[in-house]
């Protein structure tokens, strides 16, 4: 569940759509509206090229990308496209605001691979090509409750040492916390995740009973299967896989159920909804700060049918969001990860919020 720094012992896992919120969140701190519409063609080459914080990316091998299936075209808007995970219209927006919004974005939320190394500054990282700890997933999807606001995850809650007989409390590291993007920022993405959880990808690990949001994500040739996902007030991260990538989750049984394949949302989702619903027994139900968002004015029929909860991307080569290998510098064989700063922690990963503040509201 951690990074090689904390002593885990791979370099994180491809985290496939899981990663587009913070394409999205670098997208809506760098101006774009929240209605933002792409063609999200069925099928496109990458674009070329992309500005980065340096020399630009370009095409070289003319590598492609597509989405789930033929009927998935756009246009589509962000809450549309998000709700769907739909690959090519996140390529597009990383096109759009260039590549440097989202790295910088991310190194506010220490989202690094497994092994410390940053992330590579090419499209693919959109659709989740490099391996990242279920920790640091976690923390960062933490900043979105905390409406932009990242603390750093303690392991430790209480140090107690035995003096005379008595119960002596020892100081324990503390959280540090830093403002990674807005309040509105963190508020849209809030609104828009909470849509897959309603109606997109992730419905199977919505809570019922309180604001939750969240995202699916599934990588190529189903080697690895995410949900991360939270409420105002606790955040957690389950990934589902191999440690060492050699299987592909087709036509497996996982507890006794038979999966032909395994979706973000159909295996890790429920066991999301099951670990939350746990660890929020007896625990406050603030609300999330949810933010109007428009749905654009059709003349036709643009839904594309049911998404996944299923493959988004990530895998050998890269991949686009759904099991699609790319060729070619964009892609990873999982090794990388994140590189967290400790939290205050439920077991296996999950990351208590900032006491809900997240989610009141004014």
């Amino acid at each position: 569940s951690v990074d090689r720094d904390m002593g885990g012992s791979n370099f994180g896992f491809p985290t496939g759509s899981t990663f587009k919120p913070f394409v999205a969140a670098a997208a809506l701190e760098q101006g774009l509206p929240p209605t933002q519409e792409y063609s999200a063609p069925y099928k496109m080459s990458y674009p070329s090229p992309v500005q980065t914080c340096g020399k630009p990316w370009t095409n070289q091998q003319n590598e492609t990308l597509s989405n789930e299936s033929e009927s998935e075209e756009g246009p589509y808007p962000l809450k549309t496209a998000m709700a769907k995970s739909v690959n090519t219209y996140f390529v597009q927006m990383i096109s759009d605001i260039g590549i440097c919004p989202v790295v910088k974005l991310t190194d506010k939320l220490h989202v690094v691979q497994g092994n410390g190394d940053k992330l590579p500054e090419v499209p693919a990282i959109t659709l989740g090509s490099k391996g990242i700890a279920p920790l640091t997933m976690a923390s960062a999807y933490a900043t979105f409750a905390s409406r932009g606001m990242y603390c750093t995850p303690i392991a430790i809650e209480s140090i107690t040492q035995q003096v005379d007989g008595k119960q002596k409390s020892l100081e324990v590291p503390k959280s540090t916390c830093t403002r990674a993007m807005s309040e509105k920022t963190a508020d849209t993405v809030n609104t828009l995740l909470s849509g897959v959880i309603d109606s997109g990808t992730g419905q199977q690990a919505g809570l019922t009973d309180r604001d939750n949001a969240g995202k699916t994500g599934t990588t190529d040739e189903r080697r690895n299967a995410w949900f991360v996902g939270y409420t105002p007030n606790l955040a957690g991260a389950v990934w589902v896989g191999s440690p060492k990538q050699n299987v592909k989750m087709t036509n497996i049984n996982i507890g006794g159920v038979y999966h032909s394949l395994v979706y973000g949302g159909e295996v890790p989702g429920p066991i999301w909804k099951d670990a939350m619903t746990g660890a929020l027994v007896g625990k406050d139900s603030p609300s999330f700060n949810m933010i109007d968002i428009p749905d654009p004015v059709r003349d036709h029929d643009d839904d594309g049918g049911p998404d996944d909860g299923g493959p988004d991307d990530g895998g050998p080569g890269g991949g686009d969001d759904r099991g699609n290998t790319i060729s070619g510098n964009n892609g990873s064989n999982g090794n990388g990860g994140g590189k967290p700063n400790p939290t205050f922690s439920l077991p296996e990963g999950f990351i208590q919020g900032q006491n809900g503040t997240g989610g009141r509201r004014h």
